[in-house]
């Protein structure tokens, strides 16, 4: 893989910037076929990778008829891990991601696995949306391609393929689909390769394909690149039969085809290039590969050597400086969702100040909290877009199922926990069996709802006035100065009812005026 420049951050100036050590970044991408470690060192403007680890694990093979993954599947999956988490374990964890996709998307039982896996590496699982997905290959292809125009980049997993149309780095449209190298097996019984089997399998990607085919097809687009160990795979057996020079055609696929159907069986595979891991799954790619060609009308293709985990590394590489494109999106949702900005930022500064005062006590330090406090701080109100009636539901729904690029599944679920919860009854229950711990998400949730409440009014007020005091995620003390409460009565009643709401639960709110 080329080194990786940040071209799009501005902050960057290469002339004037004083060079600094590199810092090592991990990315570790939980596959439904393979699990992949990629290492890179940052020195403030390239990102370089020099390390890789893979293990065929095949976890969307232990997905049953029920979507639950059996104990086998997760065990190989908990077993990788111990090895990756050998060769991370002197890397800061702030400069490691780990993300798990299709299989774990779709896994019933996923927290089962994310769990143990999150002991073992000693670091939070983000599960990755579909799109999301797709847009942090998109991330890593167009920066290894930075030459690129219009594009369209294709990336065959084990559980989910994902396509995305994009020009220079930026990706303007994005899908995942429900087929995968992996997932493709079930279309070839008994490991057999037949003609009738082999149509199926592509007829099963068109059909996938076909509903969004509109946006793909051939004429959008200047280029088309294949960014998955499929499509590398299935390059490297068509290089190395002499018929691939530099891409792959879908003449290419109709020979390699006939080939697989002679051979008639998966364990009879024995392509030069191909490697042992690969065989079980190689045919499947094929069909897949096949369907988009014939449906999209693909001339061509060439190979991308950069994918998920590229496109990971570079994300932290931007966090790194200050470029966290979760602030990004939330700022875009308010825009898009015409978000009262002065509001927003007004009930911002009341919860940063509350949050300065209780954090410690209530063990919310860790930098998460605070951003799921400023996010829904600044999208608490986007449901009003829908009705004033019911706001806090409509504002929950759209962050938890909207497209926000940046933000994990389990973020998102989190997030909408929080901000459902803004005012009036409280819905513990919707905070529990979340991935963050149920008292620190209570706990930014009672920040949150009391700076609502100081800006019932709407205009800007001082409350620097006041103290909180938290004792546990249970109890609170604000301490008011009676000049301060004479002037803000109606704030002083709706504490009042605030506290009458939170008392039900077993939470104490106390109010002392002096």
């Amino acid at each position: 893989m080329k080194n990786l420049h940040l071209q799009r951050a501005a902050t960057v100036d290469s002339e004037h910037s004083e060079p600094t050590p590199p810092i090592q970044f991990a990315a570790i991408d939980l596959g439904s076929n393979s699990f992949h470690l990629a290492i890179a060192e940052f020195d403030g403007h390239t990102l370089r990778v020099i390390g890789r680890l893979k293990e065929k694990v095949q976890l969307a093979a232990g997905l049953d008829h029920n979507d639950m993954l059996s104990d086998e599947a997760i065990n190989r999956g908990l077993d990788c891990l111990k090895l990756f988490a050998e060769r991370i374990q002197d890397i800061d964890r702030q400069y490691v991601t780990v993300v798990g996709t299709y299989t774990l998307r779709k896994a019933v039982n996923a927290s089962n696995f994310v769990k143990k896996a999150d002991n073992i590496l000693n670091h939070p699982i983000d599960i990755l949306p579909g799109r999301e997905e797709a847009r942090l290959i998109y991330d890593g292809v167009s920066h290894n391609h930075p030459d690129l125009q219009r594009a369209l980049v294709i990336d065959i997993g084990g559980g989910s393929t994902e396509i995305i149309l994009g020009e220079q780095f930026e990706a303007e449209v994005l899908d995942s689909l429900g087929i995968g190298c992996v997932t493709t097996k079930k279309f070839f019984p008994e490991n057999k390769i037949t003609d009738e089997y082999f149509n199926q399998a592509v007829i099963n990607a068109s059909v996938e394909v076909s509903e969004v085919k509109k946006f793909y097809r051939s004429g959008n687009w200047d280029h088309c690149l294949g960014s998955s160990g499929s499509i590398e795979s299935i390059y490297k057996v068509l290089t190395n039969l002499n018929l691939a020079q530099g891409f792959i055609t879908f003449e290419h696929l109709k020979h390699l085809k006939q080939k697989l159907i002679e051979i008639g069986d998966f364990e009879k595979i024995n392509f030069s290039g191909l490697t042992e891991s690969r065989k079980s799954t190689f045919t499947c790619g094929v069909a897949i590969l096949y369907g988009l060609f014939e449906t999209l009308e693909i001339d061509k293709m060439h190979i991308a050597d950069a994918s998920l985990r590229e496109g990971i590394l570079l994300e932290l590489a931007e966090e790194l400086k200050g470029n966290d494109i979760r602030h990004q999106t939330a700022i875009s949702l308010m825009k898009r969702f015409n978000v009262d900005q002065d509001h927003a930022q007004q009930v911002q500064q009341s919860a940063q100040l509350i949050f300065d005062q209780t954090a410690d006590l209530w063990g919310i330090y860790d930098p998460i909290y605070k951003n799921y406090l400023d996010w829904a701080c600044q999208l608490h109100e986007v449901g009003l877009s829908i009705s004033f009636s019911k706001l806090r539901m409509h504002s929950g729904y759209i962050v938890q199922y909207g497209d926000m690029p940046g933000f994990s599944q389990q973020t998102k679920d989190s997030l909408a926990a929080i901000i459902t919860n803004q005012k009036k009854k409280l819905f513990i229950e919707q905070l529990e069996n979340k991935y963050d711990p149920q008292p620190a998400l209570l706990s930014v949730v009672l920040i949150l709802r009391l700076a609502i409440l100081f800006n019932v009014k709407r205009d800007p007020h001082n409350i620097e006035e006041l103290t909180f005091k938290a004792f546990d995620h249970h109890k609170m003390i604000i301490t008011i100065p009676s000049s301060w409460a004479k002037e803000h009565q109606l704030i002083i009643a709706e504490l009042k009812r605030e506290a009458a709401y939170l008392d039900y639960h077993g939470i104490s709110l106390e109010v002392d005026i002096h």
